[in-house]
């Protein structure tokens, strides 16, 4: 009995073995084109991100993407969600990235996998960890930098080890791994970096599997941006001259498959200007060329999903990006089924066959009414009162000197003359976005991206005040652009009427706003400024089994809006609204975050000025429906327009 145990044992293990053998993919150059097992394999894939979205939301949105037809999916792994703090690693919850690819395998899904270490997709700081920018002397991002090495080849470490056992070639999905990205929009243009970054990948991948680099639809950026062993591929969107563009890969890729890496079906927003839309028509059209000829296609993005929490980036001239990534993708920020997702799903079915798993309905939305909030804590006095790490200095320091990530630091000095009525106070260094008060009174509001503001008058009635108080908001780090080094808090002092003010005391907020803030201390009612930052809690009930996803409308009954801040639904920061800007308007509040059958709770920390005035309570309204275009007075970022041309 035991020796035939063992002989089956033996039998299957061998099976085991010869079925993980024969499972291989690969480029044939002969034939110009990928080969999964053995046989010719062209793609269609879609890039979906597992960090803009709930865990719980995972499995619905990769089968929605695989009743459309795709075969693959693609996904950046973006290093400062796994490494928040230097040297501790986090792959829990929705950072689990092997379970997350397991699921996608699980489906049907190939995956082609976008490592970085810079990832850009309007992440912060373009998937970087913010403590790279703590010490900036001699730091040179993306090039051969000793310091900057050092982290990666760390990070690498961790990260690639895990990605070897998911590999198609040893039983896994994933198909390709990307080498940087789109690395010829970079002015850097170090061959040796590339090269180092290829190797690396190579000591911990293998040699057998494809490593590939994208980059604009030009010359200039395919000489930059490629590097030998790993395969040159391009991106654009619809409407581009398919051959001409396909003609720059042939320079660099004389052989193999044809690919576009990032076909645009949407395109991303910016604070302030008009909400980015592209037409069904003109995707469908360039969609159709391509696959006609054999192209691999991957849509940047099939989902977009939402920027939770602080994770959302900025754009160079400093244009922060809002929270919803909806990305006027096929699939919608909620996971609607769009008729441009059944457009393109009719496309790609002339070319390849069609799941028979149908395509699903939207999941249900609910309108939860009205919460009415009250006045909590001054902002001032709740990061005063909870700081983990106050200090002092001459002159104000940054944000990662003081080992401060996103959110808020309070920058606090005593002006040694009491008379401080039409003084110019210059902020011209802000970081991005400073409340200024006098004790507990807004006395104004300056911002690096209007220059305009940074240099404020102080027009304070009751100037006996000295406590001049100014809280620091990050809204982003650049994720784009020749230059990120996009430092926190304040990059020069700060005057008044041209003397340098001294002597700063400086309180973190540390991971207080990571989750909804608690524990609370009241101030006292003549300390409350309805224009300072402040904080305002309420509570709603739901009472569903089966809670839906519902939409945060920051305006009240009579449509006075809460005007920019960050808001909590229980303890998940749903990311920052700023309605009165737009385009976006309304947050979405997915629904594994809302409590069934119970009282839930909602958190806003109004920067600007609520709408609840001196009463101290107000509204605010839970709809069924999202809001993300409401005009405004900036056109629409320029389609395509944004990888400058440094070569």
């Amino acid at each position: 009995m035991y020796e035939r145990l063992c002989v089956t044992l033996i039998i299957i293990a061998s099976v085991c073995t010869l079925c993980r053998s024969q499972r291989s993919f690969g480029i044939d150059f002969d034939r110009n084109t990928f080969v999964k097992d053995g046989k010719p394999f062209q793609y269609v894939s879609g890039s979906v991100h597992m960090y803009r979205m709930p865990r719980a939301y995972w499995a619905d949105r990769l089968q929605r993407m695989w009743t459309a037809g795709l075969n693959a999916i693609q996904t950046y792994v973006f290093w400062d969600q796994h490494e928040l703090v230097e040297g501790v690693y986090n792959f829990e919850d929705n950072n689990d990235l092997v379970a997350f690819i397991q699921l996608a395998q699980k489906i049907g899904f190939v995956v082609i996998l976008r490592v970085g270490p810079y990832g850009c997709g309007e992440h912060e700081f373009g998937g970087f960890p913010w403590w790279l920018l703590r010490d900036l002397n001699n730091l040179e991002f993306r090039q051969m930098n000793t310091a900057y090495l050092k982290a990666v080849t760390r990070w690498m470490s961790v990260l690639l080890p895990q990605i070897r056992p998911l590999l198609y070639n040893n039983g896994g999905s994933v198909i390709s791994v990307q080498v940087e990205n789109e690395y010829g929009s970079y002015p850097a243009c170090d061959h040796n970096y590339m090269g180092y970054l290829r190797d690396m990948f190579r000591q911990y991948l293998g040699d057998n599997l494809v490593l590939f680099t994208v980059d604009g639809n030009g010359l200039g950026y395919l000489r930059c941006g490629t590097v030998k062993g790993a395969y040159a591929t391009i991106d654009f969107g619809p409407g581009t001259n398919v051959n001409e563009s396909f003609n720059y890969q042939r320079q660099y890729a004389p052989h193999g498959p044809l690919v576009n890496t990032e076909f645009y079906p949407g395109w991303l927003d910016l604070w302030g200007h008009q909400h980015s839309t592209v037409s069904t028509e003109s995707i469908v059209k360039t969609l159709d060329e391509m696959l006609s000829i054999g192209v691999n296609v991957n849509f940047y993005m099939f989902f977009g999903g939402t920027n939770f929490g602080f994770t959302s980036g900025a754009d160079p001239g400093y244009i922060p990006q809002p929270t919803s990534y909806d990305y006027d993708a096929p699939i919608s920020e909620p996971g609607d089924i769009t008729s441009k997702y059944m457009a393109i799903r009719n496309v790609i079915g002339k070319y390849l066959p069609l799941p028979s798993t149908p395509v699903p309905g939207n999941n249900t939305k609910k309108a939860y009414g009205s919460v009415r909030l009250s006045f909590k804590q001054s902002l001032l006095s709740y990061i005063t009162s909870h700081s983990p790490f106050c200090t002092t200095s001459s002159y104000p320091k940054r944000f990662e000197e003081l080992g401060q990530n996103q959110a808020f630091v309070i920058y606090s000095t005593i002006l040694n003359n009491t008379e401080v009525q039409g003084k110019v106070l210059d902020l011209s260094g802000v970081r991005d976005r400073a409340y200024v008060l006098l004790g507990e009174k807004s006395i104004g509001i300056a911002y690096r991206a209007n220059s305009s503001s940074l240099k404020l008058t102080i027009q304070a009635p009751g100037n006996r005040e000295t406590h001049l108080n100014i809280i620091v908001e990050n809204m982003g780090r650049l994720n784009y652009g020749g230059d990120l080094f996009d430092t926190k808090g304040f990059v020069n002092n700060i005057t008044l009427d041209g003397q340098v003010l001294v002597n700063w005391t400086m309180c973190i907020s540390g991971s207080l706003f990571d989750e909804a803030p608690t524990d609370f201390t009241m101030n006292k009612f003549e300390d409350f400024d309805p224009n300072a930052p402040n904080i305002y809690t309420g509570n709603f009930s739901v009472t569903d089994q089966a809670p839906s996803d519902t939409f945060l409308l920051p305006t009240t009954i009579s449509n006075s809006y809460w005007e920019k801040g960050v808001a909590y639904i229980n303890r998940y920061n749903l990311g920052r609204y700023w309605p009165i800007l737009g385009p976006q308007v309304t947050l979405y509040i997915p629904s594994p975050w809302l409590l069934p059958s119970t009282t839930n709770s909602l958190t806003m920390i109004e920067l600007q000025s609520s709408p609840c005035g001196n009463e101290q309570t107000c509204s605010i309204e839970l709809v069924d429906f999202p809001i993300l275009d409401k005009p405004t007075l900036m056109p629409a970022p320029l389609l395509y327009k944004r990888k400058p041309q440094y070569h």
